[in-house]
């Protein structure tokens, strides 16, 4: 991957995405894949926003059930076993705990009526090859066998639970790359770290958009195409608003942080109820427990948002109130994270309580409601179903362009490293021809991190301790930093230590680790020693929390 803007300037596309999050990636390598000529553009690194702040998981939405949102949840369960084959390596099964307390909402007979509906609607979850990859259905137990599998759940009023499976991700940044790799194979000029700072507009049409390179002194360029496509997120109403004089749809953000704490439990997730009817995850991360996630209107700029210190002590009230036995404290969190949920609600009770609003995703065609010539906006939605939802807005920009419309392919084609089969198989075999020095889950990781692509990443060094591990704590080796500068555009410090590897996946590894990495990245960037620092601090900020929010 090659950034050249001034190149991309020099061209005419049929398609510009705007932003390079997980809707923005599937859109841009779904056009790619039907044969247009495709350029796409983010603000920052590419997944490094909502489609960062995730909980790591591919799942149906259980409780969209509550809302009788079924299309929205069979839709999500039909893209989980859909992320499945097209990422093997990525995307596995894990089972859930759901307790049920009382005899209402929470209760036993609620809980096995939304599993039976639930299992009901994810009747094709067996449609794959990989039996590993296989989902059972549900399983009740009582509230003794509940208590065995999982003693910290707190005992009173407990009438029983189900164990049911979701889908968790190995590494949701790799997950979001993956797309922008596939889609630039295909033939797509994509960049990171540079922002559409204005829409290119002649008469009623929009032409493409005035860019700024964030990394080369904010030079700016304009970047022609047919059709204009904002996935921007957070920031897609601040797109809407370079229409001059247009009135624009409004768009509520919600804030979502998930705290990382020492370990509560080992090898399931919980879904947990709060007494207020909103749910959470505890899910087993790494050797530790994810928590999330909060939903809370936002109002502050998106560009200054950040986890607070008030944050985390809201949710670790309402943890360990649903979790009495829990009992987390401040220092029980190593790390955290957050994003900003784009939503589309119409409701004016969704600005008080964002968690009931709905998350379904918007497509809009500003020439039919707007008479906007070139110009198409995805809003809202949900990671699991991003591909189906960029499925529909190419189909859209197909009829725009009056093209013949080639059905979509991103269903049936692996994603960029996904050419695998069974992935028990494929790991044992990469076992047994590792290069020597490399342990097993060292080996183990490169094949979860980049799949059929690994070998690529072993020949990215070279030399013979390339291959060593950056530290103890985590099985990512030096090979993968020199991957990511010279295959996988990181031009930033944070880009490798938060999303091309998994370095920074439990927080904070320690400054010499991150000064080691910033003297490859050095190396390889030409970066000189102000430079050098200038990254180090800001990849350390990113362990720094706030104690209040700036409100705008």
């Amino acid at each position: 991957m090659i950034r050249d803007i001034k190149k991309m300037a020099a061209n005419h596309y049929d398609v510009l995405v705007i932003g390079g999050g997980i809707t923005g990636a599937f859109i841009a390598w779904d056009s790619a894949l039907r044969g247009l000529k495709v350029a796409l553009v983010d603000k920052g690194d590419f997944g490094a926003a909502t489609s960062a702040a995730t909980s790591k998981l591919i799942h149906g939405g259980l409780r969209y059930l509550k809302t009788l949102e079924v299309g929205l949840v069979r839709e999500s369960l039909q893209e989980r076993r859909i992320m499945e084959i097209l990422a093997p390596h990525l995307v596995y099964p894990l089972p859930f705990v759901f307790p049920a307390y009382g005899w209402g909402m929470r209760g036993m007979p609620a809980a096995v009526s939304a599993m039976v509906f639930y299992d009901t609607l994810s009747y094709d979850r067996k449609w794959i090859n990989d039996d590993d990859k296989k989902i059972p259905g549900h399983e009740t137990f009582s509230a003794e066998q509940v208590l065995k599998l999982e003693p910290i759940l707190d005992p009173a009023e407990l009438k029983g639970g189900v164990i049911y499976y979701d889908c968790q991700m190995y590494n949701p940044e790799r997950l979001s790359l993956e797309p922008i790799l596939s889609a630039e194979e295909y033939g797509a000029d994509v960049v990171n770290y540079v922002k559409a700072e204005d829409l290119l507009i002649e008469g009623d049409r929009v032409t493409g958009a005035l860019v700024q390179d964030l990394m080369d002194k904010n030079r700016e360029y304009d970047l022609k195409a047919s059709v204009t496509v904002n996935a921007a997120g957070p920031w897609a109403d601040m797109i809407l608003g370079k229409i001059r004089g247009k009135k624009h749809h409004g768009l509520i953000r919600s804030k979502g942080i998930h705290i990382l704490t020492r370990p509560l439990y080992k090898d399931r997730a919980m879904v947990l109820q709060t007494k207020t009817g909103r749910h959470f995850f505890i899910i087993p991360w790494r050797g530790h427990s994810l928590i999330g996630t909060t939903d809370v209107v936002y109002k502050g700029h998106p560009d200054d948002f950040k986890v607070t210190e008030n944050d985390i002590a809201d949710f670790l009230e309402e943890i360990n109130v649903t979790v009495p036995a829990a009992r987390l404290s401040r220092s029980d969190v190593c790390f955290q994270y957050g994003g900003l949920r784009p939503i589309v609600e119409k409701e004016t009770s969704v600005e008080v309580e964002v968690y009931d609003a709905s998350r379904k995703y918007e497509l809009y065609d500003h020439e039919t409601d707007e008479g906007i010539r070139g110009f198409v906006t995805a809003i809202g939605g949900k990671y699991t179903t991003s591909r189906n939802m960029a499925r529909q807005l190419v189909d859209m920009i197909l009829l725009k362009l009056s093209r013949e419309v080639i059905p979509c392919q991103t269903h049936t084609t692996p994603l960029f490293g996904g050419e695998i089969g069974r992935f028990a198989s494929f790991v044992q075999r990469a076992k047994i021809r590792k290069p020597a020095g490399l342990s097993d889950d060292a080996i183990v990781n490169l094949c979860r991190n980049y799949g059929s692509r690994y070998l690529d990443v072993i020949e990215s060094g070279e030399k013979k301790a390339h291959l060593n591990r950056v530290c103890e704590q985590f099985p990512d080796i030096w090979a993968e930093v020199i991957h990511a500068v010279r295959h996988e555009m990181a031009v930033c410090l944070t880009d490798v230590l938060f999303r091309r590897t998994g370095l920074c996946t439990l927080g904070d590894p320690g400054e010499e680790v991150v000064e080691r990495v910033a003297e490859i990245m050095a190396k390889e960037l030409g970066w000189k020693k102000s430079r050098k620092n200038e990254e180090m601090d800001k990849a350390l900020d990113v362990f720094t929390v706030r104690e209040e929010q700036a409100e705008a």
